[in-house]
């Protein structure tokens, strides 16, 4: 499917707020110009009394829905849907998370990099420059908008099948994985695309409950990162052990879990 660009987007909603801001991603997400989009969308338990019926009025034969009936680990859903869109062939998937916004050459500019790993650069400007060409701006990956190609996904992806560790529920997560990569000796590239971020949406615009909820695992997600790696996720060791040549990515004292 190489003339087909998967786009993965995993949504939780639940409030108007959060629904009205995934309803502009998708349209920011079906305006690429890259060509052919096919957009798989995981309903990860959305409890508002929106997002279910819009969805189901989306379904096309470019765009594919699967419906949890309650939320889930978004990293288990982001190992199962990564392994299920490489195996039907795809040979890149660009994730993009339901509170961020493209410009509409966004996919296009970040697919004409052959790395492994490609991220654009989040901004909480509603009105986001659309560039026509892109500069490289760090190797600092992964972030919240990034691309994976089949390749680099084959180096990191253990044995025991995950991409993402499912040690953690969401948070930390993407430092873990750059920590894999950084092993791996795969550099990812942050560019200067610009897309605009309502950053922390998943739990500032959601119900009191569901936002205590999630701030409490991102405590619970930091706590195990420290536990594996003997240093937290704002410790100066992390950016250090990225850019370490003879850093090999031996865990301290967690034993790592099956997606």
């Amino acid at each position: 499917m190489k003339d087909r660009h998967a786009v993965l987007m995993v949504i939780f909603n639940t409030t108007p707020a959060q629904f009205a801001m995934t309803q502009r991603a998708i349209a920011s997400v079906l305006a690429q110009d890259i060509g052919e989009i096919t957009l798989w969308i995981a309903n990860n338990g959305s409890t508002d009394a929106f997002t279910e019926p819009y969805l189901d009025s989306l379904r096309s034969g470019n765009i594919y829905v699967h419906s949890y009936p309650e939320n889930r680990s978004p990293i288990a859903i982001g190992n199962e849907m990564s392994l299920m869109l490489f195996a039907l062939g795809y040979d890149k998937v660009l994730g993009v998370p339901n509170d961020a916004i493209l410009p509409p050459n966004a996919y296009r500019l970040m697919n004409e990099w052959p790395r492994g790993f490609i991220c654009a650069s989040q901004s909480d400007r509603q009105d986001v420059p659309v560039k026509e060409n892109a500069s490289a701006v760090s190797e600092a990956t992964p972030m919240a908008v990034m691309l994976v190609r089949k390749w680099a996904y084959d180096a990191i992806v253990t044995k025991d099948g995950y991409f993402f560790d499912t040690g953690y529920f969401h948070y930390a997560s993407d430092c873990d994985l750059a920590l894999r990569m950084a092993a791996c000796g795969i550099h990812g590239v942050q560019l200067d695309v610009e897309y605009y971020h309502f950053g922390s949406a998943s739990w500032r615009l959601a119900t009191p409950g569901v936002s205590r909820q999630i701030t409490e695992q991102a405590d619970i997600d930091r706590a195990y990162f420290e536990a594996k790696w003997g240093f937290r996720v704002d410790d100066a060791r992390y950016g250090q052990c990225c850019g370490d040549i003879n850093f090999r990515a031996i865990p301290k004292s967690v034993v790592l879990t099956s997606a």
